[in-house]
């Protein structure tokens, strides 16, 4: 009898009456409840995700006990510089603290006007723990171990008296902390691809210090929210998800006029894509813990690694004819078992002829033993994430994909970098990026260049008009 789906594990595992995915390394940081906090809040949690890339935290314990105690509208901050300070009279003080609330912090916002300054971002401690998920997500997935970064947010260097101040003064409040974050929380990359290029595009803006200052959190909130979109395209796809290779979904233009017969409006091309199958994310990434529990399976340290579809079908296909049967007999059993865990309440399907049916039969059965409302709260994550700039309500269409005029005049300056390109290729540099544009869209974005002046027409053929480097 062959073992290769781990069933009496799984069996175990599920016991309790619930779902888990056990030893398997998490995917997402999703919650199975809607906050909206990293919709209203990203900013805040880029300073969590940057502390994670330099190992700093602010050591609260370093600021005076009397000026953490004591009620004020101004920053505590602000207070704490003013108090490094040598000032002939108290009220020469409060005017610095006011000027520095006002130049720090706009707001509530801490201004970065200085890569160091990210490290100071604060966080609300209710915000703690679901935006440390957030944060350490990003950095382990998306990030991954690229440290060019580190030494950009640590560097303290100045070109002014008042900046020279501020950092120096804020810089004997932080403390490096080798176990920052939870250690529990490990989050295993899975679209290499988008990350890849994530990297990059970072690379380049920090040769841009001011543009990168700007342009840094809006970056990372795209290429997150578009890492979701993909999870969700690849899984729907099964055993032909591609991992390794990004599917372009299409956008519009905010100021665009939308119809339903628009690319972006698409049940397949665009994100009523997603919004349809959004609510399928949890069954499937349990479907897939599940499904990851076999022999085949190496332990991290004490991890399983998540095996996406694709890579277990061909894992399980490179073995041979007869190992593919075996395993096509345990998912069957497994099926069983699953079935007939009380709690689950389930039917029992008809037994599945091929790994592709036994896929998709797990899966329905996880669907169906699956409580839909937290299905729906956790996929619901992805508008949360998306929709205060990179999705746009449109009538009866409902939510698509959104471009901005400073997200897309971003993305040309990443896709061009430092020489002019063909206006085609600008396209494809898109289309890498998970944006696809339909001829209308495209017009917008011709306009767009040309009231720019970094369009070069030598003719109206796409490969005889450049486009000029932004930066």
């Amino acid at each position: 009898m062959s073992d290769i789906i781990r069933r009496q594990d799984l069996k175990e595992l599920l016991g309790n009456e619930k779902h888990v995915t056990g030893d398997v390394a998490d995917i997402l940081p999703f919650l199975t409840k809607r906050t909206n906090n990293i919709n209203k809040h990203f900013h805040r949690m880029i300073g969590e995700y940057v502390r994670h890339i330099t190992n700093l935290r602010v050591n609260e314990k370093s600021i005076s006990p009397e000026i953490l105690e004591f009620e004020t509208g101004k920053n505590i901050l602000s207070q704490h510089i003013a108090e490094q300070i040598q000032f002939s009279d108290g009220e020469s003080k409060d005017d610095f603290i006011r000027f520095i609330d006002e130049y720090l912090f706009n707001q509530e916002r801490i201004n970065t006007f200085h890569p160091y300054l990210f490290n100071f971002i604060p966080i609300d401690k209710s915000l703690t723990n679901e935006f440390g998920k957030y944060a350490s997500f990003i950095k382990q997935t998306i990030l991954q171990d690229n440290s060019s970064l580190v030494d950009f947010f640590k560097n303290k260097e100045t070109d002014d008296i008042l900046t020279e101040v501020i950092i120096k003064n804020l810089d004997i409040l932080v403390d490096v902390n080798l176990n920052i974050g939870n250690k529990n929380e490990k989050y295993q990359p899975l679209l290499n691809k988008l990350s890849d290029l994530y990297q990059e595009d970072l690379l380049f803006l920090s040769k841009h210090k001011e543009y990168f200052i700007q342009s840094f959190p809006l970056l990372t909130h795209y290429y997150t929210f578009m890492y979701v979109c993909q999870l969700v395209y690849n899984f729907e796809q099964f055993e032909k998800g591609e991992m390794d290779e990004v599917f372009p979904f299409y956008f519009a233009f905010e100021w665009e006029s939308i119809t339903k017969r628009r690319k972006v409006a698409d049940p397949i091309q665009g994100f009523k894509y997603i919004q349809d199958n959004e609510m399928n994310l949890f069954p499937h990434i349990h479907t897939l813990s599940q499904l990851s529990h076999n022999e085949f399976n190496k332990l991290a340290g004490d991890t399983l690694s998540f095996m996406p579809y694709s890579e277990i079908y061909k894992s399980v296909n490179n073995k041979g004819h007869e190992y593919a049967e075996e395993f096509l007999n345990d998912l069957n059993l497994w099926i069983q078992d699953y079935s007939n865990l009380t709690w689950t309440k389930v039917k029992l399907p008809p037994v599945s002829t091929t790994i592709e049916e036994g896929f998709r039969s797990l899966f329905s059965l996880l669907k169906q033993g699956t409580n839909s409302t937290v299905s729906g709260k956790y996929g619901k994550n992805i508008e949360d994430l998306g929709s205060s700039i990179f999705l746009k309500k449109r009538g009866s269409i409902g939510y698509v994909f959104n471009l901005q005029h400073d997200f897309i005049l971003l993305l040309v300056a990443l896709s061009v970098k430092e020489k002019r390109i063909p206006l085609n290729q600008l396209f494809k540099e898109l289309e890498k990026r998970g944006i696809a544009l339909d001829h209308y869209s495209k017009q917008e974005l011709l306009n767009l260049l040309e009231s720019h002046n970094i369009l070069e027409k030598k003719s109206d053929s796409g490969d005889a008009q450049y486009v000029k480097p932004i930066l």
